[in-house]
């Protein structure tokens, strides 16, 4: 989701300065979360509201030179504000009324996070909201032509943070004019690193991507996908819960303990779960037949891979069928290979997070191709309990 946050610039407490006061709340809200997990870039500035209002009333040539008069239209401002708020029906927005009212006649100042999801979204409005410039928080929709012009066609690209690293944003020639006592000022407020960022003149006029339809395409993309996705996931639990009743309580624990974790440990939950998942999962549709038992995620991998083998043949399913489940087995053995690799070495557990996450969203899209081995639905096998 494409999140912008707003602030009255005009609010006493800020000053003429509001910039870094604003960012600085924003950014200890963000470093105070226990599981921190975020990647975004930000785009700030102000709503440009009024200069988006304006018609010509006047035009003058004197002497080969033109001379211009604008002034703002309040029908056109209302009608701006009205596209702003309220064109996108199902966008996620929360504002405080009251302030949202009386900021109207102000400045209004937004900080864009570019990818965040709703639970960071959830998390800011709500860390935020007592703060007394803090307006509200809206999911932004560039394929809403009002959205893109007052987001992403005039604010100006910010930083990119990932977690505890900042990196400040500039433009090649601007090189020799970094803000060092910025840099140090936001060490100060708990950064890891803050490091600085050369744009290379994208987001600029000169950028052939940045205008209305590449950004149009790709809000389309991302809302169309997204709904794919959860598509995914609805299905997986719709389709596989009739042979295995109790997956949705284990993809729910998968997922709770990963959202909670802060540490390699409980991460490793997460993946011994997304295992437990995989074979309970197996079990249930391909019920082990005489096999051997063997140890190891390899013999494994052979030994699910060979009951999957032995469905597909006795249902006459293609080869196709047989190499996409046999190759997405052995993408999510290895998965859990390497994640038990990483563990043992320790590394960082920002690192561990993210080859969590894929191991998390692997599993499903492997439960996913595990649906596509059968030609209709599964049978259904609930546990019952008359007592």
């Amino acid at each position: 989701m494409k999140i912008a946050l707003h602030f009255n610039a005009d609010h006493e407490s800020l000053g003429s300065l509001y910039g870094y006061t604003i960012y600085e709340e924003i950014f200890k809200v963000i470093l105070e979360n226990r599981t921190l997990n975020i990647s975004s870039k930000l785009f700030v500035g102000d709503l440009l509201f009024l200069l988006y209002s304006q018609e010509e009333v006047q035009k003058k040539v004197e002497e080969n030179v033109t001379s211009t008069t604008y002034q703002v239209n309040p029908e056109k401002y209302y009608q701006l504000i009205e596209s702003w708020l309220y064109s996108e029906e199902n966008n996620w927005k929360k504002f405080d009324s009251k302030r949202l009212e009386n900021s109207l006649n102000h400045n209004i100042f937004a900080v864009c996070f570019e990818s965040l999801d709703l639970k960071w979204a959830e998390y800011l409005f709500e860390n935020l909201k007592d703060y007394e410039p803090f307006i509200g928080a809206m999911e932004i929709n560039d394929s809403n032509k009002t959205h893109w012009m007052l987001y992403s066609r005039t604010l100006i690209p910010y930083a990119r943070i990932r977690n505890k690293k900042l990196n400040l944003f500039h433009d090649s020639f601007e090189s020799d004019d970094l803000d060092t006592e910025m840099q140090k000022e936001y060490l100060k407020i708990g950064f890891e690193s803050v490091e600085f960022e050369d744009l290379k003149l994208k987001y600029s006029i000169f950028d052939s991507f940045h205008d209305y339809e590449h950004a149009r395409r790709v809000a389309e993309w991302k809302k169309g996908f997204g709904s794919s996705l959860a598509y995914i996931a609805d299905n997986v639990v719709s389709q596989l819960s009739d042979i295995a009743p109790d997956l949705g309580n284990k993809l729910w624990s998968a997922l709770n303990t990963y959202e909670s974790s802060e540490t390699n440990e409980q991460f490793a939950q997460v993946v011994t779960t997304c295992r437990r998942i995989f074979e309970y999962v197996t079990d249930c549709i391909f019920p082990p037949q005489n096999e051997l038992n063997g140890n190891g995620n390899s013999l494994k991998a052979d030994k699910y891979k060979n009951r999957i083998y032995e469905y597909s043949k006795q249902n006459k399913l293609s080869s196709t069928n047989i190499d996409l489940i046999t190759a997405s087995t052995e993408l999510l053995f290895a998965q859990w290979s390497k994640l038990n690799n990483l563990a043992n070495k320790g590394v960082h557990a920002e690192v561990y997070r993210d080859e969590t996450r894929r191991c998390l969203i692997r599993t499903v899209l492997m439960l996913d191709d595990i649906i596509s081995l059968k030609d209709g639905s599964f049978e259904i096998q609930p546990n019952i309990n008359l007592s």
